[in-house]
């Protein structure tokens, strides 16, 4: 009998180790998926160490912590291991601090390595952008099958095809309705068509005169008139370049045309694929107009000019023929339109 419970015992403790070290392994390996989750993110190399990657993104050895407190999945911040991605953040003045702990001393005698992170945004599928002439229709959303006005994720929808392409079942396409985007300025008119992303379909048959789909996902609402394009996924992983050659670039308008745009916010800004690339990180700048009033001379050699002031960070996140669809990473002000980047 003895035996039996002391068996018994044994039997539940394998039980509750075995979940409790499956539990603790699921979480340990637990990894940042490049693509599905949006952020920075640096693979793990052999010998890093928190310490020195804190040093090295940084500038401050310091630093550590805030990456430990980032990324949850390493569960003791003395072993990182080559292969494995973590979450990286960026900031500007890394100010040294007291030390909380010491993982390792930091290599001395050693060049600095430049590292490389990579920018992951997990919805690239669905960001608009801006191009000189507006994409030519596949076909048009004709009616919703229920008779909604407003169309979303799951609906059934017929398509009025346009003849300049073909609707091929069983493929994926895009929703979109464009919009033209004019601005004046002192010696110049910016002149383009703003692509806004409704939705994305799977292509079910063809009728005689109409074609049926599926909203596979719908990211804003559909009406009657939106249009039909080919699918556009453009790479989810961008390498980072923090220092690029500067440009001389305005900020156009936000995506969701907002006054004023705020951090993760996509907007359009006015130079394109000749001068930028994706993965680029820029300043924006905002403009403080001369003061003019009378308190001063109206002679312009008079007047008071104030410097610039920065106002946030952006990253590149895809280029057109005119534009460059970017990111709001950071922003110390609100950011608008006409806003200076460089």
């Amino acid at each position: 009998m003895q035996y039996g419970r002391t068996m018994t015992a044994a039997f539940v403790l394998t039980i509750i180790g075995f979940v409790l070290c499956s539990s603790g392994f699921a979480e340990e390996n637990k990894d940042f998926i490049p693509g599905e989750d949006s952020g920075f993110y640096y693979t793990i190399k052999k010998g890093d160490t928190l310490w020195d990657l804190s040093h090295k993104f940084y500038n401050s050895q310091w630093d550590w912590p805030g990456l430990w407190e980032m990324n949850q999945n390493i569960k003791n911040p003395h072993w990182i291991y080559p292969g494995k991605k973590i979450q990286i953040f960026l900031k500007e003045n890394a100010a040294a601090k007291p030390a909380v702990a010491k993982i390792e001393e930091v290599k001395k005698d050693i060049p600095p390595e430049k590292i490389i992170p990579s920018f992951s945004f997990s919805e690239m599928e669905k960001i608009g952008f801006v191009k000189k002439t507006a994409e030519q229709p596949l076909g048009s959303v004709a009616k919703d099958q229920d008779n909604k006005i407003m169309m979303s994720s799951n609906d059934i929808i017929y398509i009025k095809p346009s003849g300049k392409g073909t609707l091929v079942p069983g493929k994926l396409y895009h929703v979109f309705s464009t919009s033209l985007i004019e601005k004046k300025t002192s010696d110049q008119t910016y002149t383009g068509v703003k692509h806004l992303i409704r939705a994305q379909i799977r292509i079910l048959e063809h009728k005689v005169t109409y074609v049926t789909a599926k909203v596979v996902k719908a990211y804003r609402d559909i009406r009657e008139g939106d249009m039909i394009m080919e699918y556009n996924r453009w790479e989810p992983v961008l390498t980072v370049d923090e220092t690029p050659p500067p440009i001389n670039g305005k900020i156009l308008c936000s995506e969701d045309e907002s006054l004023m745009i705020n951090d993760n916010r996509i907007a359009f800004i006015d130079i394109g694929n000749t001068h930028v690339k994706p993965g680029q990180i820029y300043s924006v700048m905002r403009i403080i107009k001369t003061v003019d009033n009378n308190l001063f001379p109206k002679d312009k050699k008079d007047l008071v000019k104030f410097d610039n002031i920065k106002a946030g960070k952006l990253i590149v996140l895809h280029t057109e023929d005119i534009s460059s669809t970017v990111m709001i990473l950071s922003s110390k002000y609100e950011i608008s339109p006409d806003d200076i980047v460089n």
